[in-house]
This record gives structure tokens, sequence and C-alpha cells, in this order.
């Protein structure tokens, strides 16, 4: 059998933590601010036209108004405070000055590009984000700020309110839609953990079951050679303590996987060699290899090498449905004192994969699923872009628990 490299203990920057959140959004916010200041500026120009030839005596006054407004609110994107605090703040900002200019009676033409802008930025995240006390409030007064811009102007067309009101109900809608997202993704990671947690209590039954029986016989066949009634009346105790905390853990199991259905027996290392020979031959066009340590499988608990089967099972339907078109994939098993390190890798590229690999960006769960059974047995689970390319799932799991 081939022997590949072995992998070396992955950084937080090149395999980020599976649940770890998306570094995107920083990026995603940094466009947002620069197309709002580029309005902003866009918008200043136009007042200061407008201001210029403006026959009213309060003219500068009033678009100056504007234009600090629009300053004003989208600063409330910046993440200076808690989001609700900062929707409030730009409901206060924006509401202030349309109160000024109509008390004034100052109807600026131009009535606040970067201003909408901003509160329909926070409407959408306020919508999408915040609890449902918060969010209802908050909804409305930056939907009553959206609406009131085009009442500055006194020749505004109803049209043109109408069109303002069917963009604050797309955007609100599209809030909703994505708290919706979430929530749904919620449930189901916390079904997937469930169940795995539900899978590996199977498989910690089965391995004890074992090892109880055997003393519960033990103790049988000794007590009957005892010539000490004193030990062997404490030898049949031991067999009824036995016997009951196997019938208790059968009830109890039964009760936890009663819609589950029967269970197969613990899987071993050879179970994970017909794993691989099964993914290569559905890939004949890439390598696929498997590397085991010697010595990897000593003294190996079976509910330990279930779970290696499990992670090493889920890291190749992984790379099928991320990276079909890999030319290589390598599944390493390998043994450091008392540590496993169970890797798969393969060579695609993390940038132009078939769909999102992490959990948190909307893949599969398989990954949520084996994370929350390493982390139930004491081990760690990374998954994420390696350097020199392609994508690893990364398992380190105690020898001894």
């Amino acid at each position: 059998m081939a022997q590949l490299p072995l992998p070396s203990l992955p950084s937080p920057r090149t395999a980020p933590a599976v649940l770890r959140a998306p570094r995107q959004a920083l990026r995603g916010r940094g466009w947002l601010l620069a197309v709002l200041g580029g309005l902003w500026m866009i918008e200043g120009r136009v007042l200061s036209r407008g201001a210029a030839y403006s026959s009213s005596p309060g003219g500068h006054h009033a678009h100056l108004v504007v234009w600090v407004a629009g300053l004003l609110v989208a600063a409330c994107v910046l993440p200076w405070a808690q989001l609700a605090a900062r929707a409030a703040a730009a409901v206060a900002v924006s509401w202030a000055a349309t109160g000024y200019l109509l008390v004034a009676g100052q109807h600026v033409p131009a009535w606040g590009i970067t201003e909408s802008a901003a509160l329909l930025v926070l409407l959408g995240v306020v919508a999408w984000r915040t609890p449902v006390r918060t969010a209802v409030p908050l909804g409305t007064g930056l939907a009553v700020g959206v609406l009131a811009a085009p009442v500055r102007d006194a020749e505004a067309l109803s049209a043109t309110v109408v069109a303002y009101a069917l963009v604050v109900a797309v955007v609100t809608a599209a809030g909703l839609c994505l708290r919706h997202r979430d929530v749904e993704r919620a449930r189901a990671v916390a079904a997937a953990r469930e169940a795995e947690r539900l899978e590996l209590a199977g498989e910690l039954h089965d391995f004890v079951a074992h090892h109880v029986a055997a003393m519960t016989l033990l103790a049988k066949a000794t007590g009957s050679l005892a010539r000490d009634e004193r030990v062997a009346a404490s030898l049949r105790d031991i067999q009824e303590a036995g016997d009951e905390a196997m019938t208790s853990a059968r009830r109890l199991l039964k009760v936890l996987q009663q819609d589950q259905a029967r269970r197969g027996p613990l899987p071993g290392l050879e179970r994970t060699a017909e794993l691989v020979d099964g993914f290569r031959e559905g890939h004949p066009g890439a390598r696929v290899t498997l590397s085991v340590e010697p010595g990897f499988d000593a003294g190996l608990a079976p509910e330990l090498a279930a779970s290696v089967h499990r992670i090493v099972g889920e890291g190749l339907a992984n790379a099928d449905r991320h990276s079909p078109d890999a030319s290589a994939v390598e599944v390493t098993l390998r043994r450091s004192g008392e540590r496993l390190f169970v890797s798969v890798r393969d060579d695609g590229d993390p940038a132009h994969t078939s769909g999102p690999r992490a959990p948190q960006d909307g893949g599969g769960l398989g990954l949520v699923g084996i994370a929350e059974r390493a982390d139930a047995i004491g081990g760690s689970l990374t998954a994420g872009p390696v350097a020199g390319g392609g994508w690893e799932v990364l398992a380190v799991l105690p020898v001894r628990q």
C-alpha cells in the first residue's frame, strides 16, 4: 500500500473550524459602505447644484440638512453599537430631518437617496437578525422613514410613493426569508447533532454491553467455584448488578432510538477500507489512496473504530458532493501517542467547487454530525482549504477518553 505524506496539524488560517462564521461578511460590508459613500458624495454634488439655483431663502439650509442626514444614517450601518441601537438612531435622524423640513416648509427635490438606501439596508438586516419584539417597532420606524422621503418634495408624484412602498415591501420580504432560512437551518443542525448523539449512544451501548456481559459471566463462573460463602455472595451481587445495568441500558436505548431503524454491528477498520474501495470504483478517473500507519488500530476500542469509519465516510461524501472533478483523494490514518489523526484530503479547488462545503454556508449537515461526534468523544474536527491547494477534513481523536 502506498504511503502518503502525513498531514500536519491545521492552523486557523488554513483550516477554519467547521462552525466558524464566514469572513466574507466583512468584505460584503466593506463593499456596501463603499457604495453608500460614493452615493453620498454624488448626492452632495447634486444638492449643492440645486441649492445654487434655489429661489427659496432657506434652500441652502434645507439641502445641507438632507446631506448631513444621509451621512448620519449611513454611519448607522457601521458596527459601532448593537444593531437595534443603530437602527433606532437612524430612525431618529431620518424622522427629525423630515419633520424639520416639513415644519420649515422647505421641500427639497432631492429626497435623500443615501439616507433611503441606508434605511433600506438597516430594514433588511433588522427583519433578518433582530428578535421579533424588536424587529416589529424598528422595522416600522425604518419603513416610515423611507416612505417619508418623497413627502419632502411637494411636487412628488403618488406613483413615486407607491414605488418606494414596493421597494420597502421587497426588502422586508427578503429579510424575513433570510430569517426563515436561518431558523430552518438551526433546526436542521440541531436534528443532525441529536441524530449523531443517538448513533454514538448506540455504539457505546454495544461496546459496554460486550464488556459487562463478560464481567457477569466471569462473576457467575467464579462464584460457582468459590468455597467461601461470603465471596460467592459478593460475586452473585456483582452478577445481578451487571444484569440490571444491562437491562436498564437496553431499556434506555430503546426509548432513545424507538423511531430509528435497527442498527447493524459496529463497523471496524476493514469496513473503512471497503468505503475507500467503493469510492475508488465510483471515481475511476481519480487517484484514490488509503494510507494506514502501522499500529494505528492497536488496542483501538470498537466505538472509536466506528467513529473513524463514520468520519472517513463523511469526508469521502463531502469530496464527492463538492469536488467531483478532483484528480486525487487521499485518506490517511495515523497515530501519534495517545491521539488519532483521520484525514480525508482532495485536490479540488475550494473556490470552484460545485457548492458550499461548510455547514454554515448552506451545505450538507454531514460535517455537523461528525463534528458533534468528535466533540462527544473528546476530539475535534476541522474542515477547510489547505496550503498548496485542495480541501481537507481532519479529525483528531483521543485513543483513551
